[in-house]
């Protein structure tokens, strides 16, 4: 995955951080996420803007991968807190040992992976028994809509439907505990490891 610079500069502007901060976290919260003592993964943490929101909370752990070195410098220069911040795409999680985090998030990155079915056997990997995915995430007719105004051209192979994201995650051992969407452009999801 290759992000253009228009992308890159979207995902430093002040309404992407409100957006994660009072609306995408919030919702993870409001939908069972808990912090405090335990043991945290967030797939695509770029520059580690969430990362500090995380660690303010006190886990246990956290661990924030991204594929994009400049980006994981800038996270680490934050010397957070119990943070770790290493390079590697979302759909191979294999240099995590099996059941090691309760839960992994997303901000919004997996329609960048173009192998975002494997995600889920990644994540049901290292996910510890009753462990949770809570993913915020942009349907397919979403990123047409963006692709169409600012020429970004993402890869149709990571693109999906809300309906196509969570059958797949159902089929890879997660029951749906929660979701909402707005108006089928943004959701959130809650997906817990079943067996």
């Amino acid at each position: 995955m290759e992000l253009s610079i228009g992308e890159f500069e979207a995902m430093q502007m002040g309404w992407r951080k409100w957006w994660i901060r009072e609306l995408e976290l919030r919702s993870f919260e409001d939908f069972g996420l808990q912090i405090e003592g335990k043991d945290i993964l967030e797939v695509g943490c770029g520059s580690g803007y969430s990362a500090s929101l995380i660690t303010a909370k006190n886990p246990k752990s956290y661990t924030g991968l991204d594929i994009m070195e400049e980006q994981l410098d800038l996270a680490k220069r934050k010397n957070l807190p119990n943070a770790e911040f290493v390079k590697g795409s979302a759909d191979d999680l294999s240099r995590f040992e099996e059941k090691s985090f309760d839960a992994v998030l997303d901000f919004c990155i997996l329609h960048h992976v173009e192998g975002w079915r494997t995600f889920f056997d990644e994540a049901h990997r290292v996910l510890k028994d009753g462990g949770r995915i809570y993913i915020a995430d942009l349907s397919r007719t979403c990123i047409h809509i963006t692709d169409a105004c600012f020429h970004w051209g993402h890869a149709e192979e990571a693109l999906f439907s809300f309906r196509e994201l969570e059958e797949e995650a159902n089929r890879r051992g997660f029951v749906t505990v929660k979701k909402d969407s707005w108006l089928n452009l943004e959701a959130i999801f809650c997906f817990e490891k079943d067996r």
